[in-house]
């Protein structure tokens, strides 16, 4: 099952390669392992484009989503509500 914890790490990346993919592919192994899943957000095109080259999407145990907000409304959508709440959007 799932881990309903959330966290969130760095800042966009911008490119990938062989070596930083092989790292996403552990982490998510190691994750999934811990019965934790990996989402990625702020995902870049040509990153989508990188990883669709590989086994990698189809073996995330989470998603890929184009902004924070898509993520956060996709893993917790009550807490998605509260932070536009705080952020003054209805």
């Amino acid at each position: 099952m799932p881990s309903s914890a959330t966290r969130t790490f760095g800042p966009a990346v911008k490119a990938i390669d062989a070596s930083t993919r092989g790292s996403l592919e552990a982490m998510n192994h190691r994750l999934q392992d811990g019965a934790a899943t990996l989402h990625q957000s702020e995902v870049k095109g040509s990153i989508i484009y990188r990883l669709k080259q590989s086994h990698f999407l189809a073996e995330l145990t989470g998603k890929a989503h184009l902004t924070r907000h898509d993520a956060e409304a996709s893993i917790n959508p009550e807490l998605a509500r509260r932070t536009l709440e705080t952020q003054g959007v209805s």
